[in-house]
């Protein structure tokens, strides 16, 4: 008979200890993580924030800038009807002086919708402002400003979901630490041990999702 074999207190008091061991660790690792996670959190609704405040500020210029562009082409419009006036008139002195005093932008537009002879041909452009050549710098501006507002607004968004995908991963992670503390608390090993390896799938599937994630 070997005097050495374990007996079978000394195997339930080791299997505890491991029990216990492995609790702890999974809890602690769980622990970190969760407060990791939190920070992250935090993070990510600050850029939410931030961006959010950006795209709202881009999206005002751009109104702004549409607006001015209304009222530029407003005066575009009174000064080419002006002209034209003075052209139907035969009062050419006026005309040369107001076509002189065209902004480029009208300039541009109109000397191209002139060269397409709107007086005899039938599918010209009804003035200047239809030509493709006639772009205001603000409408572009307006345009650009549009398209920052829209990227801002989709990167609030993607942040936002970053920040609750992290508060997600807490709750996962406290999960964890709630099966961690309950195995070894069970009368029967076999429950200890399911307990145990649940909250070990469970925290090495956070972990995978987690590392997954943006970091800020």
């Amino acid at each position: 008979m070997n005097n050495f074999a374990p007996t079978s207190s000394q195997r339930n008091f080791r299997f505890d200890r491991w029990i216990e061991f492995l609790s702890a660790a999974v809890m602690a690792l769980a622990a970190i993580c969760t407060a990791w996670c939190g920070y992250q959190a935090a993070r990510w609704s600050g850029v939410q924030a931030v961006t959010f405040i950006e795209a709202l500020a881009a999206h005002q210029d751009s109104i702004k800038q549409a607006n001015q562009a209304v009222l530029t082409q407003s005066r575009h419009v009174l000064l080419f009807v002006e002209w034209a006036s003075a052209e139907s008139l035969d009062n050419q002195v006026q005309a040369n002086f107001l076509y002189a005093r065209f902004p480029p932008e009208l300039k541009r537009a109109a000397e191209a919708w002139l060269k397409s002879e709107p007086e005899s041909n039938p599918d010209a452009p009804s003035s200047p402002f239809s030509m493709p050549e006639y772009v205001l710098e603000q409408n572009e501006e307006a345009a650009n400003l549009d398209k920052f507002a829209d990227e801002m607004f989709a990167g609030a968004t993607q942040a936002n979901q970053t920040a609750d995908n992290y508060v997600l991963l807490t709750v996962i992670f406290a999960t964890v630490l709630f099966f961690g503390g309950i195995s070894g608390k069970f009368k029967s090993r076999t429950v200890d041990l399911v307990v145990l390896i649940v909250a070990f799938l469970l925290f090495a599937t956070g972990l995978v999702v987690m590392l997954s994630f943006p970091v800020y």
